[in-house]
């Protein structure tokens, strides 16, 4: 159903669920760092509608409302033109500034490594996703100064204890000095 995508066929990966599409983009996107997708199909009709994305790899499907749908990992529009042009011997036309602006990676021996480390990553959450092992990502670390809560005076807003002492002021002073 996919089909071929530019990236050549070492960048797919399918998969066969026995669940829905939207649990799957539901797992993706709660336990493994995933970004719902916007159900659109950036490599045109019938070619898969994007669930969820995650570092410049989409999980697509074939069928959003199938039982048991067809998915398939893949790079996005962007990394699959550029892997396209480094294995057609066409790299030497991106700058290293626009592999920045496109991936993050500075050189091409950089994005290879990335995308690699990237497309395991992101087959081994959907295999997770659909075998049920997938668990909750790690929460972020608590900041022990903002997670610390201030006095609570009677919702009075927190003064120094001598805040409120009177200063000395001398009696018949004349403020017109």
């Amino acid at each position: 159903m996919f089909g071929l995508y530019p990236a050549g066929p070492d960048w797919v990966q399918h998969f066969d669920p026995t669940s829905t599409a939207r649990n799957i983009q539901q797992l993706l996107v709660k336990h493994a760092g995933f970004t719902a997708g916007l159900f659109h199909q950036p490599y045109g009709d019938a070619r898969g509608t994007v669930i969820a994305v995650r570092r410049n790899f989409v999980v697509m499907c074939a069928e959003l409302e199938a039982d048991t749908p067809e998915l398939v990992v893949a790079p996005d529009v962007a990394l699959t033109n550029l892997l396209w042009s480094h294995s057609s011997g066409y790299a030497s036309q991106w700058s290293p500034r626009e592999l920045k602006a496109l991936t993050g990676c500075n050189s091409w021996d950089m994005l290879l490594n990335c995308a690699g480390t990237w497309y395991r990553e992101a087959c081994s959450a959907v295999e997770r996703a659909i075998d049920g092992t997938i668990v909750p990502a790690a929460p972020p670390p608590v900041d022990p100064v903002i997670a610390t809560p201030l006095p609570d005076d009677d919702d009075a807003p927190w003064l120094p204890p001598d805040y409120m002492h009177d200063a000395p002021i001398g009696e018949g002073m004349p403020c017109d000095r």
